[in-house]
């Protein structure tokens, strides 16, 4: 059991914040992935389009059976064998916003 939640962790909900290195200047940069589009993700030092590396790729969560957009570790597991219901699923494609 966590003290406190890291918005990057995704241990036990959806991580909000997703790190992303440039491929071309190799700069870290933090995008909130749980918030409105207002701009395009851009790396804060050259630029460049980090569209593909700032949003997490869908896929099958093992947890409820259903196809997640934004999956957290519990996505990768299935406790007793059973499909279960997920409240914190993503539904459909998230959007970026620069922070």
């Amino acid at each position: 059991m966590c003290w406190s939640c890291n918005p990057i962790c995704g241990g036990c909900r959806p991580p909000r914040k997703r790190p992303a290195k440039c491929p071309d200047c190799n700069t870290y940069n933090i995008f909130d992935i749980a918030g409105n589009r207002m701009a395009k993700p851009q790396c804060k030092k050259c630029a460049a389009d980090l569209t593909q590396i700032a949003l997490p790729p869908a896929m099958l969560c093992a947890y409820s059976n259903l196809m997640c957009y934004n999956p957290c570790k519990k996505a990768k597991s299935k406790p007793d064998g059973e499909s279960h219901e997920c409240v914190l699923r993503v539904t459909e494609p998230i959007e970026v916003d620069c922070l």
